[in-house]
């Protein structure tokens, strides 16, 4: 009955009894009954439940339940409103009540706000009395002190100047500061006009209190003040040295940065008790000669146009930018500019920058225009002189004798001093100028004097010489090239770095070293002749051993190693002799196959044997760049890799003949067999497949 009671509980839970039920695997078969318990226990229920209703049916009617239900509702709602009622007239208590505490908050507020402006406008008030008298008086320090309040109480009141009083207060105080600063513009016109500062201190102090009342003022009467005093100083200046006098003109530049330089020996003492340190007033007045003398310059220069005289153009550059140069190194805590000979690429900042040289610039292009008749007449006096290397007579001495064309150094070092010359008067549209006029003359100095000197016949120790004289110079002249495009790109402004490009100079010194470098492999073509000859003319059908190395070979192995130590006598870099043992190479080869289809008949002797001499040749060709070293010195890595790279193909050709697998070689290089060969080989040089 216990677990039956469980059935009753809302939130039943028939897991854990049907674990204890069924806790044994026996007790599965006791399902049936079990279930058969549950269904008459379930309409045991049902019965009870059917009594228990026809019971509460007999004793209360239906009618009489609805009605009741209907009394409760009306109960119900007559409860609702009551509370409605209670509700709305509990707002209306309340509403009554916050609207008393809200008038006592605005109350508060506004009699705080009242009190504040109140207690501001007396500020105001007593504060513009006081100021009015310091005004009056002259007492500018204590004035300075008071005036920063009074600008801020006028501002706090600028919202209320529909009242009278206050727009009237306003007003007056506007104007009394407008008062005051055209008191303190006035003692300083006083003092200025008379020049009576140096001799009365208390003077100067009133001045420089009154600079305290300019800077309580704002920003705008400062400037209004330096301009002013600036603009008297300069006055005498502007009479001197007029644009349209001879002491305006370029010749008699020195004299104003002269004048300036006076002006601030006799100035700095009495500017330094009239004004505060803070407005560097010696600064502002070098401004405004640096701007009244650029714009001098831009009139004369005008008038001048084309007629203007370059030298004389440069020379009062030249001295401008030395005198923008004193100004940096006096204003500035550092020097702020490299010097001339500095190859620094930094672009410092500048306190004046180039304020006075500017008026320059639209007129450098003609300074351009010369340095292009300079190089121009350079160009044409180095491609008329004769190139002759010095004789032999002491090459044992000295075996650096010339590696390269003084001509060459001597245009680079022009183009040092220009560059030079021109990274100080201009990093802009000129200095991009004069780098096109640098690739110009580049191209003809590699036309014009370079060129003319490669010869296409080679034959003498002297032309070898003159080649390797080419080379030399032709490869200083690129790597000069690109530390040109490198300083150039350093110092001119970045909007035309991109415009910097002097890779078809460099390309053109490159392709000049490798004619020079062709020329010296065809002299060496030319002495092979006869031993190519002995090749072809060989009797190859009377071969009847392979023996040493043919006479042919032995001869271009001499031809071979004798020019390139001839070479290597006055070709001092590296990277060319590599590249004309390169040559050599691969000349060598592509003529020894051409050959191999002449020599008829190509029996497996002949093959062994051209096999035998390409050996030899090859081991020749690997030594070529240390032939002046020891013999237990190797060559370098690369080299080996490009001359087993060029020689793959003549042994391959030579392979496939001999073991007959010339129907596996590709059609390049099946070619270069003789013709039977080609077709097909007789049996017995077939033994390779066997």
């Amino acid at each position: 009955m216990a677990d039956l009671d469980l059935l009753d509980q809302a939130d039943y839970d028939p897991l854990p009894q049907l674990m204890t039920i069924f806790s044994t695997p026996e007790s599965v078969g006791a399902v049936a009954s079990v279930q058969t318990y549950l269904s008459a226990y379930s309409d045991q229920l049902g019965l009870t439940m059917d009594t228990l209703l026809a019971s509460q049916q007999a004793a209360e009617p239906s009618v009489q339940r609805v009605a009741r239900a209907h009394t409760e509702l009306a109960t119900i709602f007559s409860h609702i409103e009551t509370v409605r009622d209670r509700a709305v007239v509990a707002e209306d208590v309340i509403t009554g009540m916050t609207v008393d505490i809200r008038k006592l908050d605005d109350t508060k507020r506004n009699l705080t706000t009242s009190m504040t402006m109140l207690k501001r406008l007396q500020m105001l008030t007593t504060a513009y009395e006081q100021l009015k008298n310091f005004s009056k008086n002259r007492q500018y320090k204590e004035a300075s002190q008071l005036l920063g309040a009074v600008i801020e109480l006028a501002g706090y009141f600028r919202s209320y100047r529909s009242i009278s009083q206050i727009a009237t207060l306003s007003r007056n105080v506007a104007q009394l500061q407008h008062d005051i600063a055209e008191q303190v513009f006035a003692d300083f016109e006083s003092a200025i006009e008379s020049r009576k500062s140096e001799a009365s201190g208390d003077r100067s102090m009133v001045l420089l209190e009154g600079c305290l009342v300019i800077d309580a003022l704002g920003e705008g009467y400062q400037q209004r003040l330096v301009t002013w005093y600036c603009n008297v100083q300069m006055r005498e200046y502007r009479n001197i040295f007029r644009s349209t006098d001879e002491a305006g003109s370029l010749d008699n530049i020195s004299r104003r940065y002269a004048y300036l330089k006076r002006m601030l020996k006799s100035l700095e003492p009495e500017m330094c008790l009239m004004f505060p340190p803070k407005w560097t007033i010696s600064q502002s007045l070098c401004r405004s000669f640096c701007d009244i003398t650029r714009e001098d310059y831009k009139s004369v220069l005008a008038r001048s146009g084309k007629t203007l005289n370059v030298d004389l153009l440069l020379r009062a550059l030249e001295e401008t930018m030395e005198f923008e140069h004193f100004l940096e190194r006096r204003f500035s805590p550092t020097p702020s500019r490299s010097s001339l000979d500095s190859d620094t690429d930094e672009k410092p900042n500048t306190m004046f920058g180039r304020s006075i040289s500017a008026a320059f610039e639209p007129y450098l292009g003609l300074w351009v225009e010369s340095q292009d008749r300079k190089l121009s007449a350079l160009i044409k006096q180095y491609s008329n002189q004769m190139l002759i290397p010095p004789s032999g007579a002491d090459e044992d001495d000295d075996k650096q004798d010339q590696q390269v064309l003084p001509t060459s150094a001597d245009l680079f070092l022009m183009y040092r001093q220009i560059l030079a010359q021109s990274a100080k008067i201009s990093t802009g549209n000129q200095l991009l100028g004069l780098s096109r006029t640098f690739s110009q003359y580049l191209q003809q100095y590699a036309d014009k004097v370079l060129s003319p000197h490669v010869s296409e016949k080679v034959t003498t120790e002297q032309d070898v010489r003159v080649a390797c004289l080419i080379i030399s110079t032709a490869s200083y002249c690129h790597t000069t090239t690109d530390q040109l495009e490198q300083r150039i790109s350093g110092v001119i402004d970045d909007e035309f770095k991109a415009q910097i490009d002097f890779e078809p100079e460099k390309n053109k010194f490159l392709a000049v070293a490798n004619a020079a470098v062709q020329s010296l492999v065809r002299k060496v073509e030319t002495e092979c002749k006869v031993a190519w000859r002995e090749m072809v003319n060989t009797n190859w059908a009377k071969m009847q051993s392979v023996g040493d190395q043919s006479a042919y070979a032995t001869e271009l192995v001499k031809v071979m190693e004798s020019n390139v130590r001839l070479v290597e006598k006055y070709l001092h870099k590296d990277v060319y002799v590599r590249s004309y043992c390169d040559h050599i190479t691969d000349a060598t080869v592509t003529t020894f196959l051409n050959n191999i289809a002449k020599c008829r008949p190509l029996t497996e002797i002949c093959t062994e044997q051209l096999l035998l001499d390409c050996y030899v040749l090859k081991k020749s060709m690997l030594r070529l760049p240390v032939l002046a070293l020891p013999p237990d010195v190797s060559p370098p890595t690369t080299y080996i890799n490009v001359v087993n790279r060029i020689t793959a193909p003549l042994e391959r050709v030579l392979k496939a003949q001999l073991t007959g697998q010339v129907a596996e070689l590709p059609d390049n290089l099946r070619q270069y067999l003789p013709s039977s060969s080609r077709l097909a080989l007789p049996d017995k040089f077939r033994w390779g497949r066997d």
